[in-house]
């Protein structure tokens, strides 16, 4: 189905509007041009990853439900290179491009206040982080949410729930409303044996620091079309969004087999550290391959090591003294599809291998703090390992966490990478 909204897309003329059938449809979709992208019921989700992605400026989207399926709520529902102009779009999970929206939203999907008593006061609270000015509207009869309106940062937020039945099931949408709508679930029962609840806390986010982060969504008003906001172009509409500034993520530890967007987290540049506790006489370094779409390398230049510690276009280095690595997406040749990143016991005797080796982690540190980590926790006998591989999606670098070994050392990995190596 997401075919059909991407062809859709490409049919429409630059400027023009896509009006979106309902119904739900899976992602991801690419906006390539500036378009107006308008649904009517309107759901478009995806498992993980981007649900839309944004490559063009002056795009707008408009009445649609954003949704991410799996995975964790800050993962990246919508991702924009540019800026975007937005209007009535609900989302489920992170958003990357929009300015401030990008921080940190920590609320949960679903509110759990358990049993409470029926036909009086029972009173709640819960401390949330938004990123931006936050409204929170409640439609359902007994229950108020107080404040109406969050500032940007940590918020307590006390609700009331009275005059609800004996017997009854409570099931509300709270809708929490910055540049983007969100939808959280409320639900509890009424319990005719307890006494009515007093300051239960449900929820508490975690501490963050709001100090470098403002706002800078320009959010329509109500009723106010993107026509009527003015009668220039779309691209003139938008320009008053500041692009979006790289705000610090927590750390993210990996798990084998995960995949993330880099972008959000480390910017364009990075280093690469390895740490592990192992014996004297083992010694591991680093090899990364730069590898084309069909993954394989750039002749032995296409691989840094202790033998090659730059590449040509000084994009990837490696720092012996210490065995760091240092890349740079921006200056990587556009043949490179995929970095590689691997990890090898070196001296040919297999009894040294990574049975031996604990908590072998990585560690991605960007603007002088770690971003990334991953332990290769499911090692046993094997003499190499790759690590991590980062690549190209649609024009952005991702990053996936490997931890995949090989029992038959670094010949067999550069075999299947296009180097001839004498085993």
């Amino acid at each position: 189905m997401a075919d059909n909204i991407n062809d859709i897309i490409l049919r429409t003329p630059h400027g023009g509007t896509a009006m979106l059938p309902a119904g739900e449809f899976e992602g991801p979709i690419y906006i390539t041009k500036p378009i107006r992208l308008v649904g009517k019921d309107t759901t478009i989700w995806a498992k993980r990853g981007s649900v839309i992605e944004v490559t063009a400026q002056g795009a707008a989207i408009e009445e649609l439900r954003v949704e991410l399926t799996e995975g964790d709520v800050r993962d990246t529902a919508i991702a924009a290179n540019f800026p975007v102009f937005v209007k009535n779009v609900e989302v489920q999970g992170g958003v990357k491009g929009f300015g401030a929206e990008d921080g940190y939203f920590d609320v949960p999907r679903t509110i759990e206040l358990g049993t409470f008593a029926p036909d009086a006061e029972n009173s709640f609270k819960m401390t949330v982080n938004v990123p931006a000015k936050t409204e929170v509207v409640c439609g359902t009869p007994g229950v108020t949410i107080s404040p109406k309106l969050l500032e940007a940062g940590r918020n307590d937020v006390a609700m009331s729930v009275r005059g609800i039945g004996d017997h009854t099931v409570l099931y509300a949408e709270l809708l929490f409303k910055s540049q983007f709508t969100r939808r959280i679930y409320l639900m509890g029962r009424t319990d005719g044996s307890i006494s009515a609840i007093s300051g239960k806390c449900v929820y508490t986010a975690p501490e963050r620091d709001f100090s470098e982060v403002t706002s800078t969504a320009v959010i329509p008003k109500k009723n106010e079309s993107m026509s009527s906001m003015t009668a220039a172009p779309v691209t003139d509409v938008i320009s008053v969004i500041s692009p979006a500034p790289l705000y610090d993520m927590p750390l993210l530890e990996m798990r084998m087999g995960q995949r993330v967007s880099l972008y959000q987290y480390i910017g364009t540049k990075c280093e690469i550290y390895f740490t592990c506790t192992k014996p004297n006489n083992i010694d591991i370094d680093p090899y990364i391959f730069m590898l084309d779409g069909s993954e394989r390398s750039f002749g032995d230049s296409g691989l840094i090591f202790f033998g090659n510690e730059s590449s040509e276009r000084g994009d990837i280095r490696y720092f012996p003294n210490d065995g760091h690595l240092e890349i740079d997406f921006d200056k990587t040749d556009y043949r490179v599809q995929k970095i590689a990143l691997a990890y090898s016991i070196y001296a040919g005797n297999y009894s040294n291998n990574f049975s031996l080796v604990k908590a072998p982690k990585i560690s991605i540190v960007a603007n002088g703090a770690e971003r990334i980590s991953f332990t290769m926790d499911r090692l046993t006998d094997e003499t190499t390992a790759v690590a991590m591989e980062f690549y190209l999606y649609k024009g952005e670098w991702k990053l996936s966490a490997v931890g995949a070994g090989y029992r038959n050392g670094m010949a067999k990995l550069c075999n299947r990478y296009g180097i001839e190596v004498e085993e």
